[in-house]
């Protein structure tokens, strides 16, 4: 009987001390890793659907600036543009002389801008005016947000340099027109600052000179 008792005895024993801590300590790693994993995933989430809601939003200017410029009969060179023209840098301004939709010709202007000087987040906005009637235009439109600032100086060489507009002679035409090259890249400010930015990048052909219209048209423009 008591060699009975001694066996019921040694089959009830539990974890030791020890081996409790190891396998808390085991459990506690194991839990982290999958806390941090969710984590991570989450915010991935959250960028990936800010970044879609950005790129939404310029996808739609994008067409509308394609539509312009395929249908417009000068397009003026985005590098001329400054400050005094489109309150922008060279190159964040666009002007377009066309008749979008067989619809009378207009003067429209495209922009990117930002807050200040610092901020790395800006918009995308668009005006018209008639040709005839250069002291008034329409009030600036947002057409879209979260418009992220290029990463470095301009150089045609470096992509992620390149500014929302500008004259890409890197590619031929094959005409006398010129190719404008529109590049967006949308971004969110609410993501974390190492997320990448979606770049949304396509070029236009103009016809520009191919009808002999006059330079000067949409040439001066209401005040920013």
């Amino acid at each position: 009987m008591p060699r009975l008792m001694e066996r019921r005895r040694a089959s009830d024993e539990g974890f030791t001390l020890i081996e409790l801590l190891v396998s808390m300590i085991i459990f506690s790693i194991i839990m982290a890793l999958l806390v941090s994993v969710m984590i991570q995933m989450t915010y991935q989430a959250n960028d990936a659907l800010g970044r879609q809601r950005a790129v939404e939003q310029a996808r739609l200017g994008l067409s509308q600036i394609d539509r312009q410029i395929r249908s417009g009969n000068l397009i003026l060179d985005p590098a001329l543009d400054d400050a005094s023209v489109a309150g922008v840098p060279a190159n964040y301004s666009l002007r377009i002389y066309t008749q979008e939709g067989d619809g009378p010709a207009k003067c429209v202007q495209w922009r990117v801008i930002y807050p200040s000087d610092t901020d790395r987040f800006g918009q995308l906005e668009y005006r018209e005016w008639d040709p005839a009637d250069t002291n008034t235009a329409t009030a600036w439109s947002r057409v879209a947000s979260n418009v992220e600032r290029p990463s470095s100086t301009f150089a045609a060489t470096d992509s992620t340099s390149w500014p929302p507009f500008w004259v890409d002679t890197t590619l031929p035409t094959g005409t006398e027109a010129q190719n404008i090259r529109v590049t967006l890249r949308m971004g969110d400010p609410s993501a974390r600052s190492d997320a990448k930015s979606q770049v949304l990048t396509s070029v236009v052909t103009g016809r520009n000179t191919v009808f002999g219209y006059s330079p000067d048209t949409c040439n001066v423009v209401p005040a920013p």
